[in-house]
């Protein structure tokens, strides 16, 4: 409905000859709808501004929120975590999939790809990241389902729990 509404509004701009801030208006209200997402996730620390780091194994992180208790650990790779994500391609952005607007998802860790199980080993609960990474972290050669072979991703992620096998729950303060 909203996306509708800026479509409509976008058009109408345009018709009357204002075609400068329409651009600029349309990504204003994918960033306010991208806000109003994580707005309602308990636990968010602040935004944040931080500078993209690249690991060694060619995955980046650029963390966005930061949670509001950054003295909790950082789960292991044989933690189940509970998050909420949003995937989308390198070339070009398109969605893939997303958990935003539904329920938040739980799984174990080794259970996904390589590079999204690696970003969220270096998060806390509360933490926002957008995590990019080459094929090689993804899908590889194979690809699967709507993401072709080699394909490069980006998630944006938010860590909202995790327990370690025999643990307890580790989650971001409500």
């Amino acid at each position: 409905m909203i996306k509708t509404l800026f479509f409509v509004a976008t058009l109408a701009l345009a018709a009357c000859g204002n075609s400068n801030g329409v651009m600029e208006e349309i990504e204003r209200a994918e960033k306010q709808e991208a806000g109003a997402a994580t707005q309602s996730i308990p636990g968010l620390g602040a935004e944040v501004r931080e500078q993209a780091q690249t690991l060694p194994s060619g995955l980046e992180l650029q963390f966005t929120r930061r949670g509001a208790n950054q003295s909790l650990p950082t789960p292991t790779m044989n933690a189940s975590v509970l998050v909420h994500y949003q995937g989308t391609f390198v070339d070009g952005g398109s969605e893939f999939d997303s958990s935003f607007g539904s329920d938040p998802v739980e799984f174990p860790l080794q259970a996904v790809v390589p590079g999204f199980s690696e970003a969220i080993t270096h998060m806390r609960p509360g933490d926002e990241v957008i995590a990019t990474f080459p094929g090689s972290l993804g899908y590889g050669p194979a690809g699967r389902g709507p993401i072709p072979p080699n394909a490069a991703l980006r998630f944006r992620i938010v860590l909202l729990a995790f327990q370690e096998p025999g643990g307890q729950p580790v989650q971001a303060p409500q």
